[in-house]
């Protein structure tokens, strides 16, 4: 699958999950913004740009054959990631990302490594490899683009009505008990704490006479 192709299926895809989603082609640019002539540095033969949400995302191809290319693939993948950025508000750029369409890798390759070392370098930005499986595109793909800020765990859990979303007076009671108070004090402080009382001192009070509490 060529950059292009996975770009596309991109913004299908965030489309499909009611993301804002388009093609930039600035992102691509061999120059950087305001200037006439190219730029003289290594950059990766093909680039697909896409701009999801609030993610500008550059969409490039990698070789997992041995670090070297790979290496190499990141110096290019950063250097494009340099220009695109000139293209970019200042907000967009702490959120970029390089997305790799990799190419079956040889079977001597240690492709977990190289993937690994690519994955753990983020330099400029962060990057994520997909190695698009011949017989499971499309599983490998949805597989792949649940490791990415695409992901919506929470359509795939189980709902639950009426969840005790905060149970931590317990919690606060064990607390107060090992710092000395005794069961009832604790538990009475739990009580004042969540209470309506507004003056400060007359808060302060109820915990001193809770205190004395010893059952």
């Amino acid at each position: 699958m060529t950059p292009s192709e996975f770009g596309a299926r991109l913004i299908e895809s965030a489309v499909g999950r009611k993301w804002s989603a388009s093609m930039a082609e600035a992102f691509s640019a061999k120059r950087f913004r305001g200037r006439d002539d190219d730029s003289d540095v290594a950059l990766p033969p093909e680039v697909y740009g896409v701009r999801i949400g609030a993610y500008p995302v550059l969409v490039l191809a990698i070789q997992l054959i041995d670090a070297e290319t790979v290496l190499h693939t990141l110096r290019q993948a950063h250097n494009q990631v340099v220009i695109a950025r000139s293209y970019m508000k200042a907000s967009d750029v702490i959120n970029t990302h390089v997305l790799f369409v990799a190419t079956p890798p040889p079977p001597q390759a240690d492709w977990i490594k190289l993937i690994d070392l690519a994955e753990r370098d983020e330099t400029v930005c962060r990057k994520l490899v997909w190695i698009p499986k011949i017989t499971s595109i499309g599983e490998s793909y949805d597989a792949f683009l649940e490791r990415t800020f695409l992901a919506q765990p929470w359509l795939t859990t189980e709902e639950v009505d009426n969840a005790p979303l905060d149970q931590n007076d317990r919690l606060v009671e064990n607390v107060l008990q090992a710092q000395g108070l005794t069961p009832a004090a604790a538990a009475k402080w739990v009580e004042i704490a969540t209470s309506q009382v507004e003056d400060p001192q007359e808060r302060v009070e109820q915990f001193v006479s809770a205190m004395e509490l010893r059952s």
